[in-house]
């Protein structure tokens, strides 16, 4: 997210202009004395991830779907492709759902969701009929996204909403408050509630803790609903931020799930500022503790089952995880006056037996595309066998003299330069232009930007991932002529024009992920969000055979 600081500034300008109307505010659920949790210590690479039971193992196919960062943007994709799955009947084979910042925000409400839509279809929307696309105005598309939708949120004033409180505070709760507001409150999720796995799961948090927290009872939990994937959400730890002139900010993977928290691969920062200040160490991961636990500032004992503990100030929550999931803010301006907005939690080693509290905390952490925008870390990590990862970029698609250009982020996996992502290196470098290559030619032919792309992995200390082999199919945000070509006259007049940069549709289908609409931080409006949607509703359901390959649902012995 570039330019956050002067977004920032229009942002206090806007709400002040408006008088800044009152937002209501949930207050925190505050959790008092102690608690008892779980924290699982890994040994190395070959974590047992504590979802991997023998029967969910055996109940699911090692398949895995990965919804990248990119706001407003990626929502209103993600719910296109969610749509296009769900109409193939493939949508919930999977596995595991890994999402960022706002594929964050579609995964999550799609997962948790209670209330604003009654089922999936009508969350996920309708696609037009055949007759429908043809005789469609714009008015029609923007028309026909409903409040009930999924992307619906991305069309609301979200700008005003964290302006309001930013003023207010804490500051470091200002983009999650605005995150919960605006992308979960519509579909109930706005209670301060924690969140689990399922019933079996809660039963035996309250029973452990039936002593230390008498009045906690099953509502206070969210849980997914049926048959949906394995949730992962990555957010990013930032360290040492404290020190404005330090020339490195470390960036380590955070996972946020249903049933813990954390990072399995230990990893030992160090930090050094001058001769003032001495080296400053910090150990990370080592293992991860169970979900409603975070934020304590961990127990005295080694890693276990029920170990006592300090309770976390507050209930840690799904809109919570999101929320830091997608606080981009904090990519390039992590050292200046941005990080008094940046969200912290206590966080600490589950190796470090000692747990300082001098680094363990108020850690701040940010957006999972921080470090890695598309959620295929946290796949590789556990050793999924067929990755659909849906990279829902803001950089377009081209080709010139200098060759193909995609999202910059992609390269740092297949180890080609990028001083902020140096560790992100999984797959051999000569990958990266056959892949860009083969999303060209689909593209070029009219076709969605896709390719298959078969990898081993490089072993990758900082993220754990070891040597597999593993099927990626990359699907690319980019035009796709042949769903154009389905359209009105009117409308594919308009969708070739915001091609080329030109309103109404301008940037389409690349819109960014902050200002695309004149004073709106990232709203969208919903012709925007429909047609993005419909896009790769369509265009998934056209390459029906690749996708199901992918998603196949697990065989019955």
């Amino acid at each position: 997210m570039k330019n956050i600081s002067q977004i920032l500034i229009a942002v206090f300008t806007l709400v002040i202009i408006q008088n800044c109307t009152t937002t209501d505010k949930h207050g925190p659920k505050t959790i008092t004395g102690n608690i008892k949790a779980n924290v699982v210590a890994s040994s190395g690479t070959n974590f047992n991830f504590p979802e991997q039971t023998p029967e969910f193992l055996s109940a699911t196919s090692n398949c895995g779907i990965c919804f990248s960062g990119g706001g407003t943007r990626s929502l209103s994709a993600s719910m296109g492709q969610m749509r296009g799955l769900e109409q193939l009947g493939i949508l919930t084979n999977a596995r595991y759902i890994s999402c960022v910042s706002g594929g964050s925000w579609a995964s999550a409400v799609f997962t948790y969701y209670k209330s604003g839509a009654s089922d999936d279809r009508e969350l996920l929307g309708v696609d037009p009929t055949l007759e429908e696309r043809k005789t469609w105005k714009l008015s029609n598309w923007n028309s026909s996204l409903k409040h009930s939708n999924l992307a619906y949120p991305a069309t609301v004033d979200f700008e005003k909403t964290l302006g309001d409180y930013i003023l207010k505070g804490p500051e470091e709760m200002a983009w999650i408050y605005a995150v919960r507001d605006t992308f979960f409150k519509p579909f109930g999720l706005d209670d301060n509630n924690f969140f689990s796995l399922d019933n079996s799961t809660v039963a035996d948090i309250l029973n452990e803790n039936k002593a230390l927290q008498p009045d906690w009872d099953s509502s206070d939990f969210d849980l997914p609903r049926e048959e949906r994937p394995y949730l992962i959400v990555n957010g990013t730890l930032l360290w040492p931020i404290e020190l404005e002139d330090l020339g490195k900010v470390y960036r380590v993977l955070v996972q946020f799930t249903p049933l813990y928290v954390g990072n399995p691969f230990a990893l030992t920062l160090k930090a050094k500022d001058d001769w003032v200040v001495k080296d400053q160490l910090l150990n990370t991961g080592g293992g991860v503790l169970d979900t409603f636990a975070f934020g304590s500032s961990g127990p005295e004992a080694a890693p276990g089952s029920w170990l006592e503990m300090p309770g976390p100030s507050e209930a840690f929550t799904i809109w919570h995880a999101s929320g830091i999931s997608s606080a981009a803010y904090g990519f390039d301006e992590a050292k200046t006056d941005i990080r008094l907005l940046l969200p912290r939690e206590n966080y600490w080693a589950v190796t470090d037996s000692e747990k300082s509290l001098s680094v363990s905390e108020n850690q701040c952490f940010s957006d999972g595309g921080n470090l890695e925008n598309f959620g295929i870390m946290a796949m590789l990590q556990r050793q999924v066998k067929k990755i659909i990862v849906f990279v829902n970029s803001g950089t377009a698609l081209k080709k010139d003299e200098e060759g193909i250009t995609i999202d910059s982020d992609v390269a740092p996996l297949f180890g080609l330069a990028n001083s902020k992502f140096s560790n992100n290196r999984v797959f051999d470098s000569g990958g990266y232009t056959t892949l860009t290559n083969k999303l060209w030619d689909a593209y070029s032919n009219g076709g969605l930007a896709m390719a298959k792309e078969s990898y081993t992995t490089i072993p990758n200390v900082w993220f754990g991932i070891p040597e597999y082999e593993v099927e990626v199919l990359w699907v690319y945000n980019a035009p796709v002529q042949d769903w154009i070509k389905q359209l009105s006259t009117k409308v594919q007049r308009a969708v070739k024009s915001g091609i080329k940069g030109e309103q109404p549709l301008k940037d389409f289908p690349n819109y960014k992920t902050v200002g695309e609409n004149w004073l709106q931080l990232i709203k969208l409006y919903p012709e925007q969000v429909s047609l993005i949607a419909d896009m790769f509703s369509w265009s998934i359901q056209q390459n029906s055979t690749k996708f199901e390959e992918f998603l196949a649902p697990v065989q019955k012995k």
